[in-house]
């Protein structure tokens, strides 16, 4: 690797981590103070989502959080995450011949499946939902299936909505699960 790509690489590493930083740390934090919110609950809110993704819900019902605050405060960390995971793989595409490789191949497969080229990020919305895969192996498998990245993000945040939501209305007692 040559000097350019090596500051290239320094490059895009420091823009996912200041992505990451505003969307899922400042934004929560700047909410949290113009609400009156304590500082360490939403830095736990934080936490717990980037740890225990959808399922930090319960951990912000259990902080005595807002719901709505909740939900914003998980929206903007997931924001954060799924753009920064977006600039690190892309970077990795860039630096890496056999990553690029990969993701040419890829792309030439992609091909042979025009309706699950155009219409496959649709997907992304049950993704966040499992408990294997996630939100930050749904972001890895759109970028992977070179999906289109507006989409893809859409997608994968209406998957994230929906579960949150989801699990805040269980955390709050609207919906009983049977076990």
């Amino acid at each position: 690797m040559d000097r350019s790509g090596v500051i290239d690489g320094i490059r895009r590493g420091a823009r996912a981590i200041a992505i990451a930083f505003v969307a899922s740390t400042l934004i929560p934090v700047v909410l949290g103070l113009l609400l009156s919110v304590p500082i360490g609950r939403v830095f736990s809110l934080i936490i717990s989502t980037l740890l225990l993704q959808a399922n930090a819900a319960f951990a912000g019902v259990g902080l005595g959080l807002n719901p709505v605050f909740i939900l914003a405060v998980m929206i903007s960390v997931e924001l954060g995450i799924v753009l920064a995971i977006y600039e690190i793989l892309d970077a990795f595409a860039e630096q890496s011949e056999r990553v690029g490789r990969f993701t040419k191949s890829t792309e030439e497969k992609m091909k042979r499946y025009p309706i699950l080229h155009k219409y496959g990020a649709v997907t992304l919305i049950i993704l966040p939902m499992l408990p294997v895969i996630g939100l930050y192996s749904s972001v890895v498998i759109g970028w992977l299936l070179r999906w289109n990245r507006i989409q893809s993000i859409f997608f994968v945040t209406l998957g994230w909505v929906l579960v949150t939501g989801f699990l805040l209305l269980v955390a709050l007692g609207f919906v009983q699960l049977i076990f």
